[in-house]
C-alpha cells in the first residue's frame, strides 16, 4: 500500500492531511474480526440454530416463532442510520461493545420468557444491539479510518466472520443438549457479553485512532440525515442495486430446501447443496482478497450480481432436465457471488458517496438493505404460493439482474 495514496483516499472532507496516516493495526483488525465472528454467532445465527425448539415451545401461540427474526431484523434496520451517525462522530469504540452488551440482554430476555410477547421483545432487543455491532458499523469504522483502502480489511473481517455458523450451530446444539434451549440462549448471551464485547471495545478503540487528524478549527462531524445521505449523487442507485440482491438472496436462503425439492433435487442432496453455501462464500472472499487491488470494484460488483442472477437461472434449469448439474451450478454461483457482494457493497458505496460522513450514508443504505432481508422470507412464501418455484426463481433472477444493470455507468449527454 502506498502511503501517498493512503493519505489521499483516507482523508475525508474536513480532515487535515498534514500529518501522515497511522500504520494500519493488524492486531486490532484480527481482534475485531474475531469479535464480529462471535457477535454474529450469538446475535444472528442463534435464532436459526434454536428455531425448532422455539417453535416447539410456542406451538400453541397465536403468532409463529419465526416472527422473532423478522422483528429483530426490523429493529436492526430502524437503528442502522443512528448507528452510522455515531460512527461518524467517533463513538464506535463505545457503541460497538455496547451493542454486543445490549444484544446479550435481549438473549437473556429470550431465555427468561415464559410467554411469547416477552420472547418477541427479547428478539427486538437483540436486533437493536446487533445494529450497533455487526457488519455495517464495523465496515463504517474501517472506511472512516482507512478510506477507500478499507477493501482488504473488510474482506478480512468477512472472511473470519464467515465461519460464524461453524461456531453457532454446534455451540448452540451442545448447550441445548446439556441445558435446554434457555440455557443455550444464556450461553450465547455470555459469548456476546464476555467475549465479543471486550474484543470489539479494544479493537474499535485502536482502529479509531487511525482516523486522519482534523484540520485546525474543523468542526467535529455530526453525521448527515437519511434524506441528505440518499440525495448524494449516485447513492440511491447503489442502494437500489444492492437492495434487489438482498431481497433475492434472502428469498433463496429462506426457501432453499423447498425450491431445490420442487426442482427435483433429492432431499439428501439438497441438504448437502445448502450446506455447501457457507464454504463457497468463503471461497469467493478468498478469491476477492487475492485479486489485484487495481481491479475496479464496481465492475467486480456487477459481475457478482450477475452471478446471483445466473445462480437462479441454473436452479431453473435443474427443473428443466439438467438436475444435479443445475443444482451444483446454482450453489457454486450463489455462494461465491454473495460472498463477494458482502465485501464489495460497502466499498462501492464509499467510492460513490465519498468517505466523509460515510457512517451516516452506510446507515441509510442499511435501512433499505436490512429491511429487504426482513421482508424476503414472507415475499418468497407468497411467490411460491402464487406461482410456484419457477416464478419465485424468475423473480430472484430479475431482482439480481436489475441490480447489475443499475451499476452500469450512466452515459453522459
Amino acid at each position: 500500500m502506498r502511503r501517498d495514496d493512503e493519505a489521499e483516499t483516507t482523508a475525508p472532507g474536513p480532515t487535515g492531511a498534514s500529518a501522515p496516516p497511522r500504520r494500519p493495526d493488524r492486531l486490532a483488525l484480527a481482534l475485531i474480526s474475531l469479535g464480529e465472528l462471535l457477535a454474529w454467532s450469538a446475535l444472528h445465527y442463534s435464532f436459526s440454530a434454536l428455531l425448532p425448539h422455539f417453535e416447539a415451545e410456542y406451538a400453541a401461540a397465536a403468532l409463529p416463532a419465526s416472527l422473532g427474526l423478522t422483528l429483530s431484523l426490523a429493529a436492526m434496520a430502524c437503528l442502522a442510520p443512528l448507528s452510522g451517525r455515531w460512527v461518524d462522530r467517533g463513538r464506535a469504540p463505545w457503541t460497538m461493545p455496547g451493542g454486543a452488551l445490549l444484544g446479550a440482554l435481549g438473549l437473556c430476555l429470550v431465555a427468561m420468557s415464559n410467554a411469547q410477547p416477552l420472547f418477541l421483545v427479547g428478539w427486538i432487543v437483540v436486533g437493536a444491539g446487533a445494529a450497533f455491532c455487526l457488519y455495517e458499523p464495523c465496515f463504517a469504522l474501517l472506511t472512516r479510518t482507512r478510506g477507500l483502502e478499507a477493501r482488504r480489511a473488510i474482506a478480512t473481517v468477512t472472511l473470519t466472520a464467515g465461519f460464524a455458523t461453524l461456531v453457532s450451530f454446534p455451540g448452540n446444539a451442545a448447550l441445548e443438549s446439556a441445558f435446554g434451549w434457555r440455557g443455550a440462549a444464556l450461553g450465547m448471551a455470555a459469548v456476546s457479553a464476555f467475549l465479543a464485547a471486550p474484543l470489539l471495545a479494544w479493537s474499535a478503540r485502536r482502529i479509531d485512532r487511525e482516523a486522519p487528524p482534523r484540520a485546525p478549527g474543523a468542526a467535529v462531524s455530526r453525521g448527515v440525515s437519511i434524506r441528505a445521505a440518499m440525495r448524494r449523487p449516485g447513492v440511491a442507485r447503489i442502494v437500489a442495486a444492492f437492495l434487489g440482491a438482498s431481497i433475492s438472496h434472502g428469498v433463496i436462503v429462506a426457501h432453499m430446501l423447498p425450491l431445490l425439492a420442487a426442482q427435483g433435487v433429492p432431499p439428501a442432496i439438497a441438504v448437502g447443496v445448502a450446506a455447501a453455501m457457507g464454504p463457497l462464500q468463503v471461497a469467493g472472499r478468498l478469491a476477492l482478497i487475492a485479486s489485484p487491488a487495481a481491479w475496479p470494484v464496481r465492475t467486480l460488483a456487477m459481475a457478482a450480481l450477475t452471478g446471483l442472477a445466473l445462480a437462479s437461472a441454473a436452479l431453473l434449469t435443474a427443473g428443466w432436465g439438467l438436475g444435479l448439474v443445475g443444482a451444483a451450478a446454482f450453489v457454486a454461483l450463489q455462494g461465491v457471488a454473495i460472498g463477494t457482494v458482502t465485501i464489495l457493497r460497502p466499498v462501492v458505496l464509499a467510492e460513490t458517496s465519498g468517505t466523509e460522513d460515510y457512517g451516516s450514508v452506510s446507515g441509510a443504505a442499511a435501512l433499505a438493505w436490512i429491511s429487504g432481508m426482513a421482508a424476503a422470507p414472507s415475499l418468497g412464501g407468497a411467490l411460491r404460493a402464487l406461482g410456484g418455484a419457477d416464478a419465485t426463481l424468475a423473480v430472484t433472477l430479475l431482482l439480481s439482474l436489475s441490480g447489475a444493470l443499475l451499476l452500469l455507468p450512466r452515459r453522459r449527454a
